[in-house]
């Protein structure tokens, strides 16, 4: 069974930084600067929604309060919601399905391991029954991201199911996660409007890891779109090295795979900020699949691997400092919108 998917007042230093920049078309960059945007992540689900307005708070003051220019909001619905914080929009992250692979090559067989029945699997892929009819729910999910007239999506490339995530035995390789993740996208880009970027976003699972400047070029190679790039999420990136013991290495690490990239780098147009070291519980998996696979289960997995907790020192400063990306989402974890509060300023202060 699978169960997971995984600007205005008040102003601040985060809602303008001007980072030196050279060759920049904009006027910034004429001026040799390139302006970075701050953001946060938020998804318009009922738990939030409510305590906003049992607080009496809005969530474009909490973006005035914290100081930062708007939010990349989780969408993952197929129609467009009228109203929903469309000025407070920067970018959008799309839907994704962690597991879809085996669907996508028409693995029947395997298929059928991860459903419990037909009924489930439809739930899980929104009643699509072919490729075809999935692709249509792509589009539509892209129909309603880009009515919140958003700069930039945010596609996940990645490809693991419920029992891979625990035993690190994989079915697809980078290479051909990275394949099938091209034609997909290929077979839906004309949906998207020219002038709204499409960043790709490294995770640790098979696919887009960052770790070998080869899979980029293979990648970016096979799409049949311009106006395309790299969401850099580093709490990911951090995830593919289980010796990291604190943020200063997690940094440094980040800053090296960066460099790495060489002039793939110029891709990484975005960061996805949060720390993540999950080395030590990583290092001490008995790599077996566990008896209950509840969806509880699988996400205290996930979560103890992807930790998205706040950055507390300058290691986040060299991190902007290195990549000088044009947006900078804070992904940190939260359980309220208290919580939010609380935990983003830490951040935003590191990053000073």
């Amino acid at each position: 069974m699978l169960v997971y998917c995984g600007l205005l007042h008040g102003c601040s230093p985060f809602l303008v930084d001007l980072v030196p920049r050279q060759n920049n078309a904009s006027a910034a960059g004429r001026a040799g600067y390139r302006m970075t945007r701050h953001l946060f992540n938020y998804c318009a689900i009922e738990w939030y929604e409510k305590e906003l307005r049992e607080q009496g708070w809005k969530l474009e003051e909490i973006v005035a309060s914290l100081g930062v220019n708007g939010i990349e909001q989780f969408i993952y619905s197929l129609e467009p919601v009228p109203g929903q914080y469309k000025d407070l929009t920067v970018g959008v992250h799309l839907n994704y399905w962690p597991y879809w692979m085996d669907f996508w090559l028409k693995k029947a067989k395997r298929l059928k391991q991860q459903f419990r029945n037909i009924r489930e699997r439809n739930k899980y892929f929104k009643d699509a029954m072919s490729c075809d009819e999935w692709l249509s729910v792509i589009r539509r999910n892209i129909g309603a991201a880009v009515a919140q007239n958003p700069e930039y999506l945010v596609w996940h490339v990645a490809e693991a199911n419920n029992e891979e995530i625990f035993t690190y035995q994989f079915n697809y390789s980078d290479r051909e996660v990275l394949t099938a993740a091209a034609e997909v996208f290929n077979a839906v880009c004309d949906e998207i409007p020219a002038t709204v970027a499409v960043y790709f976003e490294n995770l640790w699972w098979p696919g887009l890891r960052l770790t070998d400047v080869r899979n980029v070029k293979y990648f970016f190679d096979r799409l049949h779109r311009d106006n395309v790039g790299i969401m850099l999420d580093t709490g990911h990136l951090m995830n593919t090295n289980l010796r990291l013991k604190n943020e200063v290495e997690g940094a440094d690490y980040v800053c090296r795979v960066y460099e790495k990239l060489g002039d793939y780098g110029k891709l990484v147009k975005g960061v996805h900020l949060s720390r993540s070291l999950s080395g030590a519980y990583q290092r001490n998996l008995s790599h077996q699949v566990p008896e209950d696979l509840s969806m509880e289960r699988v996400w205290k997995h996930i979560t103890s691997i992807d930790q998205h907790r706040p950055f507390h020192t300058e290691a986040a400063k060299k991190i902007l400092d290195t990549i000088q990306p044009e947006y900078v989402v804070h992904e940190v974890g939260y359980d309220s919108m208290k919580d939010l509060r609380e935990q983003l300023p830490i951040q935003l202060q590191a990053c000073r």
